[in-house]
């Protein structure tokens, strides 16, 4: 049945490039259509609401919704002006102006202005569960049609990042007339490069936007985004359908590349970092010393090996990314490595009944090499007398049951940012912990400290490098000692792309952007980057 639904949707796709003159068709005088896989799902939602975690589709933050500014993950520190061209800080960190452009307007024509800006802080404040960042806003001023002033209820210096760079602008005319928290809005209006053509559970597509205010750009006339199961992908690979993935492929040379080198290509700079979730609520795996008996007996070596194919590295046990990070470890733990050893595990657990020790791991079951990682810790874990049971399930399902707390043990990514305190922050911050039942968008086992919330804020209340580099080694130490999370693997962005089409994909040479079709909204500025072949 896999195999019949990918040769169907190849069929589809054949039919929607023809020259046929049907819906979706393109003439040989246009650019072609670029195919994206950005993750693998059976069917589709139609939701394109940015403020979801749940069922929202990608593209729709960056694509569809822009930020008001854009960081280059890749090059720490590096910001551009987006919708916005400046911000000033004030009131010591507690006041956040922006100046912003004023040729943008939404896609249905309406002009977009400050009100737009302060009508998407003042959601946060008004449904809190949309506060993805855990922002402390305490309200909104327009100060003219285009500057507009953000208030905060604490020094916020370091979560510039989350405030103008991961939030999309979402217009005021149409969403002060529904509810933000259930609206998934199938028919969305944005200033992005590209809008919603045509919606399907098994494909949905999007056309540029002829009037997007960044002149001549993108090129490509027309993205589309079909429903691949992981079987699928690895067949639209070797086939040709897809230009653009972000898929996990076993040998790629031999799947994926086949001889065509110059043509077929593959990017993967970490992202973040892979961690094993405890959920922390668990009576059991809340005690420490249970926590360190699991992280002495994974094998992380042979995780990256087998599980990942070599395509990363094992994680320093700080979670930091290295190399990059060296001046956020601390000094104590900057040469510490992860080492397995059974015998000290099994002596931690001697005060732990034995029954106890029975745990669920919840995997999402298209990431294969996650689902091969969780076979390798159930054998490892094994030898200290812990029983794992590996459950894969589907990916919004994972996304859910994880989000709320429904689980013992998970595995999970999370990004890199600005600086390493962005990712300890998503982990960390008990601001991001929310009762279970709750969706939680960071910080999913659960830590609660004191000590831990006192360096987060230490660090957003400076400017300093050094001293914020001195609260992200605290939260380091923390790391290793206290162990809130196990750090697996340093997480690749995965990309495979085609030059055949376009060129001008982000490279070792060039790293402008994240390269995975899932990383938002980096995979905007790619498709804005991108030039025909032979330009």
């Amino acid at each position: 049945m896999r195999r019949l639904t990918a040769v169907v949707l190849a069929l589809a796709l054949a039919a929607g490039c023809s020259s046929g003159g049907g819906p979706g068709s393109t003439s040989k005088s246009e650019a072609p259509p670029l195919v994206i896989h950005a993750i693998d799902s059976g069917t589709f939602q139609e939701n394109f609401n940015p403020f979801h975690l749940e069922g929202v589709n990608f593209g729709t933050t960056g694509m569809i919704y822009e930020t008001l500014e854009y960081f280059n993950k890749l090059k720490p520190g590096e910001i551009k002006p987006w919708l916005a061209l400046s911000h000033e800080w004030g009131n010591d960190g507690k006041t956040l102006t922006f100046t912003l452009r004023k040729d943008v307007k939404w896609t249905d024509g309406k002009p977009f202005t400050a009100d737009d800006v302060a009508f998407t802080f003042d959601m946060m404040i008004k449904h809190p569960e949309l506060n993805k960042g855990a922002l402390e806003i305490s309200g909104t001023k327009v100060l003219a049609p285009d500057k507009v002033r953000i208030d905060f209820k604490g020094t916020s210096y370091a979560k510039l990042f989350n405030i103008s760079g991961s939030t999309g602008i979402v217009p005021k005319h149409l969403f002060e007339k529904e509810n933000p928290v259930t609206f998934t809005n199938p028919k969305p209006v944005g200033t992005g490069p590209y809008k919603l053509s045509t919606f399907s559970a098994q494909l949905y597509e999007m056309t540029k936007n002829p009037a997007y205010w960044q002149s001549g750009k993108p090129v490509v006339p027309t993205i589309r985004f079909p429903a691949y199961t992981a079987n699928a992908v690895q067949t639209g690979l070797q086939q040709g359908e897809i230009d653009w993935a972000g898929a996990f492929v076993p040998d790629i040379d031999k799947i994926y590349v086949q001889g065509k080198p110059e043509t077929n290509k593959y990017y993967f700079p970490p992202e973040g970092v892979v961690s094993l979730l405890p959920n922390l609520t668990h009576p059991v795996l809340s005690k420490p010393e249970v926590r360190q008996a699991i992280s002495l007996a994974i094998d992380r070596d042979k995780i990256v090996k087998v599980a990942e194919r070599g395509y990363t590295k094992v994680a320093h046990p700080t979670s930091i990314p290295m190399p990059g990070g060296e001046a956020f470890l601390p000094p104590e733990y900057k040469d510490a490595a992860y080492k397995v050893d059974v015998e000290k595990a099994k002596e931690l657990l001697k005060g732990v009944d034995p029954g106890l020790l029975t745990f669920t791991l919840l995997v999402p079951s298209p990431f294969t090499d996650w689902v091969n990682a969780a076979q390798l810790i159930r054998e490892d874990l094994a030898k200290i007398g812990i029983t794992l049971e590996t459950r894969g399930v589907a990916f919004q399902d994972w996304v859910s049951k994880v989000g709320k707390g429904d689980y013992d043990l998970s595995i999970r990514a999370t990004p890199t940012g600005a600086s390493p305190y962005f990712q300890m922050r998503a982990l960390l911050f008990s601001e991001l912990a929310k009762p279970v039942g709750t969706s939680a968008t960071g910080n999913y086992q659960r830590w609660k400290d004191p000590e831990t919330d006192k360096l987060i804020n230490a660090y957003a209340a400076t400017e300093d490098l050094a001293e914020q580099q001195r609260a992200t080694q605290g939260l380091g130490k923390i790391m290793v000692e206290k162990l809130p999370v196990l750090p697996l693997f340093y997480s690749p962005s995965w990309a495979q792309f085609r030059t055949n089409k376009y060129v001008g994909w982000p490279s070792e040479q060039d790293p402008y952007a994240m390269p995975s079709p899932y990383t938002s909204p980096d995979a905007a500025v790619v498709l804005l980057n991108l030039r025909p072949a032979g330009t």
